[in-house]
Formats: C-alpha cells, structure tokens, sequence
C-alpha cells in the first residue's frame, strides 16, 4: 500500500470546480513551474459528483486526476462528507446538528450534520463508496482524506435525539447497571442519583457533574472517529493507497483511537511566528502514531482568514521555514491551503499560492525555494527517520479532564504543557517524541508526564512504573496520576501510585496566583513556581524545598528525586520557570544518558537516521540569529557547504546536514 515518494510531497488543495474550465489548465501549468508536485481535490464538491439523489457523475473530476497526472502532479482526492448537498437536508431535516441552546443547525458551512444521524450516515457513505470505485484504479491518486477537520460541533457537540440515546447507551455498555455509575460518580452529592439510564441527561442547562460532561465529550469525539471508521472500511475494500484524514489539534481527539484504522495520518495548522513552535509540538506528536510519515495537509503560505483577514504580513523566509517543519520532524508532505484565493463566497481573503487574478502572491519565491529545497536533499529526507530517546506525554483523556475540570481557573492543559515543557525542552536542542497514553515506551530513556491527571488510562500506571524499575528516568508533575479514569479524586491517597511507587509521602497542595510560595534549591539559588504547588514530606532525596508562604508548609519538598528499581523519579510539584526547568532537564539528562546539543537561540534539532545515513535538520523558528554545535564535519545538501564546529543560522535559516 505505501510507497515512499521520490522526494516530499509539496502540495496545495486545489478547487477547480469553482473555476471556469478554461483557468484549469493555466493553473496545472503554473503549478509545474513553481515545483507543486501533489494536489488535494474534491473534498467539498459532493453537488457537484451528486447533483440531484442518486445521480452520479465523476466525468469532471476524471477530468481534473487526468490533467493533474498529464503534468506529473500527483492526486489526494477527499471524501466530500463535510458538506453535503442542501437536497440531503430537504430529504431529511433530521440530518442537521442540534447546538447546546436546542437551535438546529442550517445549511450554509460545513460540517453542520450530526455524524450519528443515520440518514446523513447512510448517503455519507453511499458517496463514498461510489468514488472509492470510480478512481480505486487511477494511478494518480496517491491517497484519501476522510471528511474535512472533523471534530464537534460547537463547544460540546451535537444534542440530538440520536446522540442522546446513542450516549445513554454508551454509558449502559461501559458501566452496565445504573448504580454502578451513581456510584463511580458520587451521584448521592446534590440528590443526584438516576434510576435508570434512560434519565441522564445530556450535559446543558444545570451546573452538571463534571463526570457527565467529560463521558460526554469523549463520546462525542468517538462519534466522529466511529464515523471516519466507516468511510475507511468503505475505502479499504477498492483502494490500495494510503488513506487518512486531516486534523486540527482541538477539541481533546484521540487521535490515536482515530487513526488506529487509517493508514497515515493527515494534519492541518495556521500558526503564526509566535507559535510556531507549537506546530512542532504537533508533528513531534503525530509521528509517534503511525510508522509512515505524516502528511501536513494545510498551512497557510502567508494567512488566513475568511471574509477578514486574523493575521498579518510574515516576515521574509517564514514560509520556508514553516514548509520545512513537517518534513525536517518526519513527515512526507507539506500543503497548502489553498492554490488559488477563492473569488467570491467563504475564505475570499485567505492567502494561497497564487492571487484570485491568477497572479502569484509574494510568497512564490519561498514556496519555488522549498521545492528546490526537497528536490536537493530527496534522497536523505525519504531515506531517514527521526528517532528520538525521550518523550514528553500528552493525553486525550487529559486534555478532556482539563476541560471539565481545571482545577486552577484559567489554567489550559495543552498552552501550559507545551509552553512550560515542550518548548524549554526544544530550546536546549532536546527532540522529544509527543506521545499519548498509548504508546510503547521501550525505545525511550527519559519520559515527562506533566499534568497527566489520570494514569488509570491504557493500563499506563503498570507500564510507567515497570520502565522506571527497568531502568527509565521519568519526570513526573505536576497534577499527575490525581484522578480515576472518571476524573474522580482517590479517597484514601492523593495520588493513584506515585506514593507507593516513590516511597514519598504527600504533604499539601496549594494554589498560588500571587507567588506567595517560596522555595529554593539544595545549593540555596531561589526556584520559582507557578499557579500549583504540590509537597511532599522532605528527606534526602529533597532538591527544592519550600521556603516560605505558609509556616505549614515550608521544608516541605517541591522536587524530590528518587530512586527507583534501576531507575530514577524526579517528582516535580509545580510549574517551573524557564531557568528551573533547563536545570532539571540539565540534571534529568546527564541522568539518563540522554545528550543536549550546544544551541544558542531558536533552533529545531531533528537528529535523523536510516538507510540514506546519519545527520540533522535544522530549522531556525524564531526569525533571530541562532548557532548549533556540531559534534563532526557534516555538508549541507542545500548549499553543499562543508560545515564543523560552531555553525551560524540567520534568521529562518533551514539546513539539511548529512555525516
């Protein structure tokens, strides 16, 4: 089923049904000359495949695949789910989402049907099907996208009778009698206790248990995954390409859940220079799901925006840098959305590779200098991969928990773990793996759990404590294993395991938004937390103590590092600063064995290695001047320079350096 590509796919989605035919061929031709070498089509054009129901006519899009092919640009074709045809709504006005206030969705955006409808399901798939037979055979097609950026909608889905009763059943499945989840949820608290299943509400109009709403965001997620589930058995019976289906990290998905029956994964982003780093985040993540590369589906090659534009000018090389990331962190493809500004109707104002007018936008050079680019160095970026030997978790069920209960008002799971955490670590050259709960841990020496409140999840308590004895360091903290897999607090402990895995003895927690809390290091340099203190009771094994804040409270022990079975647990109580946290990775790693680079300023390392040998990917992210210490002679494959020593990047700067 998987080939790998030759070099990188550099694509663009690309509308030409919203187009005069005779703009198609201009369009391929221009394509070819800047170096687009892949284009996604059809994900929104299920009018234009099913006119009137039951009338299917591919003629057109036969057309396009052809003349896409006749230029040598590869095809991903998407299943047009998204946005059904307004006589599907005329059919059955069933098919439409209810919104959290009662009001039924309209036709006029997309994804507006509620993915447990069966009349919206059934016609779903029936198009589907009928496309999967069409272009099974058609060797331009080199993969699938499922539906467009499926997540719920609104801010908790769908309110439907269907979800309702689908949900109710979902919690009869999972906790079999009615009193088994009164009492998993301590449902006697405000005499809320049901009598039968058929009673539970869905969560809106009352200050509901938070047990509830959270039961009720992860069936909502796994409505949507069950649905691409189905479009993929469909797919798999015709086609012998890849299929997946594109992401947007929102929403608490489990996204390995959704993409344990797809063959790659897709996904799609819009940072902006002062979060690039957060995309990253995402592709240090996405790699860890799939054995084959990742595809990043959409950025944008300037902004984006829709009848306004929500951002602004990016300085010069940002594109480039931006199209590289995917590809320099393990991906197989970067894409932009979109190839040509739409003329009129949604997302009129949204950047692309070329104008409305046909005319180029100022960015072509960027995305003609990438193409080069993955031309240049095709041969080591498809024959290496990015190994990392540390990790960093990050949980759907966490982010869920987050959701429904904060524990700190204000304070976001996945902003926090990837401000706090992620990035300090990227900063020190550190590359680590993004994994959920799932994931195998063998391959690693150092692993982060920060803000993982429940390892009652995949059987992750067991496996964490069995890697740690084995030989693992683990960072764990803070707000980890305090919570059931239901988000409920353990009755005669504060946490699941940590006490009896470490030895330490929980003391006290406390909020803090006025940094009343004080504490310092063994050496006596001061430490500074943030929001959260979790204690233990101090011994030798003590790093941080507190210092001040409460008489309570002070010698208690804010970072501990124990020893466990071959391993070590450096159990950490709060939020570090910067500074604190590049000591603890400083000490963590010399722990480990794990190696820091020498890095001055924003760098992405990608350590990278596989048949086509040994080197890095460097990626400048934080348009400033930057340096990286090489450890021997390397050549830049873009340049062909022979690089040692102390390198210099300047802003934006992108290398591909082969031993």
């Amino acid at each position: 089923m998987f080939q790998t590509p030759e070099k990188p796919y550099l694509g663009v989605a690309y509308y030409p049904e919203d187009w005069p035919d005779e703009e198609m061929d201009k369009d391929i031709a221009r394509m070819k000359e800047i170096g687009v070498n892949t284009a996604r089509i059809a994900e929104f054009a299920w009018h234009r495949m099913e006119p009137h129901p039951g009338e299917f006519d591919f003629s057109y899009f036969h057309q396009v695949v052809d003349k896409l092919a006749a230029a040598g640009i590869a095809v991903v074709l998407g299943t047009p789910t998204a946005t059904p045809p307004r006589w599907l709504e005329r059919l059955y006005p069933d098919v439409m989402a209810k919104g959290e206030n009662g009001r039924v969705f309209s036709h006029g955006g997309r994804r507006h049907c509620c993915s447990n409808n069966p009349h919206y399901d059934a016609y779903s798939l029936r198009i589907v099907e009928k496309m999967a037979q069409e272009f099974a055979d058609d060797p331009a097609v080199i993969g699938w996208q499922i539906d467009n950026e499926i997540y719920s909608v609104g801010k908790n889905g769908c309110f439907c009778p269907n979800c309702q009763g689908k949900f109710r059943e979902r919690l009869r499945k999972k906790y079999k009698t009615i009193d088994s989840l009164n009492q998993a949820w301590n449902l006697n608290l405000f005499s809320q206790w049901y009598d039968d299943f058929s009673e539970i509400p869905a969560p809106r109009d009352a200050w509901h248990n938070p047990h509830l709403i959270q039961e009720w965001k992860i069936f909502q997620n796994d409505s949507h995954v069950e649905f691409v589930h189905r479009q993929a058995e469909i797919l798999h019976k015709y086609v012998k390409v890849p299929v997946g289906t594109d992401t947007m990290p929102v929403n608490g998905m489990d996204y390995r859940k959704l993409t344990e029956k797809l063959d790659i994964v897709q996904f799609n982003h819009y940072n902006v220079p002062e979060n690039l780093y957060c995309c990253a985040f995402w592709f240090d993540y996405l790699r860890t799901l799939k054995e084959h590369p990742f595809w990043n589906t959409e950025t944008a090659t300037c902004w984006n925006g829709s009848t306004a534009i929500t951002q602004s000018i990016k300085p010069e090389g940002y594109c480039r840098a931006n199209s590289w990331l995917p590809i320099a962190l393990g991906g197989d493809a970067n894409m932009y959305w979109l190839w040509r500004t739409h003329w009129a109707g949604h997302e009129l104002v949204h950047g692309a590779v070329i104008d409305s007018s046909g005319r180029d936008m100022h960015t072509v050079s960027e995305v003609k200098d990438v193409a080069h680019g993955f031309h240049a160095a095709s041969r080591f970026l498809t024959g290496t991969r990015v190994r990392p030997d540390a990790a960093i978790h990050f949980t759907s069920l966490s982010w869920n928990m987050h959701e429904c209960q904060k524990v700190v008002e204000g304070w976001e799971y996945m902003p926090t773990v990837q401000d706090t955490f992620y990035r300090p670590m990227t900063r020190r050259g550190l590359r680590p793996d993004v994994i959920d709960s799932g994931a195998a841990l063998d391959s690693y020496k150092l692993i982060f759990s920060p803000m993982v409140m429940s390892l009652d999840d995949r059987d992750l308590s067991a496996r964490m404590a069995q890697w740690v004895k084995d030989g693992g360091v683990w960072v764990v903290g803070p707000l980890t294993d305090v919570r059931s897999a239901d988000g409920t607090r353990y009755r005669d402990r504060f946490h699941g395991m940590l006490e009896s895995l470490t030895g330490a003895r929980w003391a006290y927690n406390a909020p803090d938004r006025e940094s009343r809390i004080q504490a310092a290091w063994q050496d006596g340099e001061a430490f500074q937390g943030n929001t959260w203190y979790e204690m233990w009771d101090a011994d030798d094994d003590a790093l941080v103590k507190v210092t001040g804040g409460h008489s309570a409270i002070e010698g208690k022990a804010l970072v501990s590092l124990k020893p466990v079975g071959k391993g070590w647990v450096l159990l950490l109580g709060t939020l570090p600063s910067e500074k604190d946290m590049d000591r603890i990775l400083r000490l963590v790693c010399e722990k480990s064995g794990v190696a820091l680079p020498q890095v001055e300023g924003d760098v992405m390392v990608c350590p990278r290695r596989g048949e086509a040998g040994e080197g890095l990917v460097l990626v400048e992210y934080g348009c400033g001047e930057a340096a990286v210490t090489l450890d021997a002679p390397m050549t830049d494959l873009l340049t062909g320079r022979r690089l040692q020593g102390k390198i210099h990047l300047k802003p934006y700067d992108v290398l591909v350096l082969q031993a």
